[in-house]
């Protein structure tokens, strides 16, 4: 089934930024415009992930992910001290799913030519829409896959923090240096609340600077948090 208006940061998700209203702020870095919102509309964009020659109903497993993992993230919210083993799989497929969207969150409206070869030697050449490649990808071998690293095996903490925004590119990954293998993986969950799993990150670092780099399309913070006017003031988003 077509979703007209899909978010590419899960509304479930994002809830957890919105005051008693469901407002949020939210920078367009490809507009070039920040704004507040309510939630039902900040970040969607009509049928984007509707591929357009695969027929897979990449939106209907979106959907399935965001129904099993934000009561998960919901629970570790609220200082939940262990998850089972379901929750686990349910919260890396959920952080796996916004990692696979914020790679491509700048290419909404970007078109593929391909070669498509039917039965009998036919040849059509339709354009690849976001929801094909997205689904291509989740087939090679180069594109990293969470579920891959045995998450469930490493660290899991959440720690407190302050003003933290999120985004398509909150998912960070972080190695001992440039290159190395990955050791932690964090995700915030709230504006006072990051998920981290794997080592400890460092004291001082720069992790907002850092998460709003990683924002390809859509930073999204609690009202009063980012800066709005950030296209005329040298692309800081944080206030």
């Amino acid at each position: 089934m077509k979703t007209k208006r899909p978010h590419m940061v899960s509304r479930g998700y994002i809830k957890g930024w919105a005051d008693a209203e469901g407002i949020v702020e939210v920078i367009d870095i490809q507009g070039r415009r920040g704004l507040r919102q309510p939630i039902g509309n900040a970040t969607v964009v009509n049928y984007v992930y509707e591929p357009a020659v695969l027929t897979s109903d990449l939106e209907a497993a979106y959907g399935q992910i965001e129904s099993d993992g934000i009561p998960v993230i919901v629970k570790l919210r609220n200082g939940a001290a262990t998850l089972t083993s379901a929750d686990m799989a349910a919260m890396i497929a959920f952080v796996d799913m916004h990692l696979d969207r914020g790679r491509y969150a700048d290419q909404a409206k970007v078109r593929t030519p391909a070669v498509l070869v039917k039965t009998g030697w036919q040849f059509e050449d339709p354009e690849l829409s976001l929801g094909d490649r997205i689904l291509l990808s989740q087939s090679h071998p180069d594109v990293l896959r969470l579920a891959t690293l045995g998450l469930e095996q490493w660290p899991w903490r959440v720690v407190q923090a302050q003003g933290l925004p999120t985004g398509d590119g909150a998912v960070l990954l972080w190695g001992p240096a440039k290159g190395a293998n990955i050791c932690t993986v964090s995700f915030p969950l709230s504006p006072t609340r990051l998920l981290i799993i794997g080592e400890k990150l460092p004291d001082g670092i720069p992790l907002l600077p850092r998460l709003t780099a990683n924002c390809k399309r859509w930073i999204i913070g609690a009202p009063g948090t980012l800066n709005l006017n950030w296209a005329d003031d040298g692309g800081d988003a944080t206030t």
